[in-house]
């Protein structure tokens, strides 16, 4: 386990300042919410419990979002949209509202700043830096604003963590990719959106796997989970007359297929994300793959967490959910693959340990 991991883990382990942490137990009170210990589960054994001010709802509700160019966040945007209008949620929610920052922390802290002013209730926030927002984080909780964090996470103490374990899925691909190299070989790494929580603790994964193999050699690359861009700076590195025996990608995986086969070349091992070409070129080609997916519903399940602390509720200040997960063997057409949709369509679109249960047709049908 790397230094940076430890760091990672011992602030996961870190007590919320002041009143807003009280120590975990074993039944974690006043989860009373049906499926709650499935749905919130705690990150670790040290996770603190988070409690908040009970407040009468219907609430404000913010969805504060930064990078909008891909498909994965527009999908996350549907989602929440959808959940806010599910009848037994929407009677909770008097306002829900959405904005996107364009990946841009200055421009975030100006969201934020207008979501305050605005007086709502809760900021359910996708990070566009995992410390820039701190600051504005802590004004937000001074002016009694829960703050939920999601996806690409912050650091700050006084926010809620609702996420997949991102280390621990940079390990999966990065040892599974290790076992079919026979531990030596070129490895191109495509990797996310620069400066992003997601991107930096994947990639830390990764790392603490492939430096264990010195016959390992990694080339990196930056397809920002984007097709298009994933697409055209694998097909850079292939040009380069590098012969690569696998492929460990953070996103934007058809595109790194397609690249490879324009090329002319047969698809080396590769593991990635879960976006629906990905998946169903693996289906159609064969070629050996393993796919494990970030929800897009993770903001839908920022959202209910919110609320349920709003509520009163007493849940983890960490809260891990499952990672789902699909190989050569598992892949079942319009189960975790949709062969009439989209390539650029994430497939993992609910989250059933939460209650979180989505259908294509219907998030499609929503405007961003």
């Amino acid at each position: 386990m790397g230094e940076e991991n430890m760091q990672r883990r011992d602030f996961l382990r870190t007590t919320l300042a002041g009143a807003a942490a009280i120590a975990l137990n074993d039944t974690l009170p006043g989860m009373a919410i049906a499926g709650a210990r499935e749905c919130f589960s705690p990150w670790d054994s040290g996770t603190q419990t988070f409690a908040w001010k009970k407040k009468q709802g219907p609430y404000k509700i913010a969805l504060s979002n930064s990078y909008i160019g891909n498909m994965w966040r527009t999908e996350m945007i549907q989602i929440a949209k959808a959940y806010t209008e599910e009848p037994a949620v929407k009677r909770d929610i008097k306002e829900f509202m959405v904005s996107s920052a364009g990946n841009d922390v200055s421009a975030q802290i100006a969201q934020m700043n207008q979501m305050i002013l605005a007086g709502v209730d809760a900021i359910v926030l996708d990070a566009a830096s995992p410390t820039g927002l701190n600051s504005v984080i802590d004004q937000a909780v001074a002016a009694g604003i829960l703050v939920v964090s999601f996806d690409n996470v912050v650091t700050t103490k006084k926010a809620v963590w609702v996420n997949q374990n991102q280390f621990e899925m940079g390990q999966k691909w990065a040892n599974w990719l290790v076992q079919r190299t026979g531990d030596k070989g070129n490895i191109l790494v495509v990797r996310g959106v620069a400066g992003t929580f997601v991107d930096q603790e994947r990639m830390k994964g990764g790392e603490a796997v492939f430096k264990k193999y010195p016959g390992i050699k990694i080339t990196e690359v930056y397809g920002k989970w984007d097709d298009g861009t994933a697409q055209k700076v694998v097909a850079n590195a292939l040009a380069s007359g590098t012969k690569f025996d696998a492929v460990w990608s953070e996103g934007g995986d058809t595109g790194v297929v397609r690249a490879f086969q324009q090329a002319g070349l047969k698809m080396p091992p590769i593991a990635g994300e879960a976006e629906n070409g990905f998946r169903t070129l693996a289906a159609k080609d064969k070629f050996p793959m393993l796919s494990i997916g970030q929800s897009p519903a993770l903001g839908a399940l920022g959202i209910k967490v919110a609320v349920a602390i709003l509520k009163g509720e007493k849940l983890p200040q960490s809260i891990a959910t499952p990672q789902p997960t699909a190989t050569n063997a598992t892949l079942k057409p319009g189960v975790n693959y949709f062969p009439n949709l989209p390539d650029s369509f994430f497939t993992p679109i609910s989250i059933s340990d939460c209650g979180l249960n989505f259908t294509a047709e219907k998030i499609l049908k929503i405007k961003v």
